[in-house]
């Protein structure tokens, strides 16, 4: 589905992966949500011991990509550790 963003007036395919990457509303392209920083969600991620257990779940918000990026690599890192 082609949009119009309203800050370049290109059309761009709102289903891109390069948008649902970028994020943004959905009047916004994704070269203009990353250029002018206009992404504010809040970045979840859910988090399950590793021990075997399905009981327990963390949910965690993160600030920005990297520091979920940081995150998942600890939690892959040492599935035991607690990273809340």
């Amino acid at each position: 589905m082609l949009r119009e963003c309203i800050h370049c007036e290109t059309d761009f395919n709102l289903n891109s992966p390069a948008k649902k990457r970028a994020g943004g509303k959905i009047n916004e392209c994704a070269d203009c949500v990353e250029e002018l920083k206009l992404e504010t969600a809040v970045r979840y991620l859910g988090l399950q011991s590793g021990d075997g257990s399905a009981g327990t779940l963390n949910i965690v918000a993160c600030k920005s990509n990297e520091e979920r990026a940081a995150t998942v690599a600890a939690t892959q890192a040492d599935p035991n550790k607690d990273v809340v």
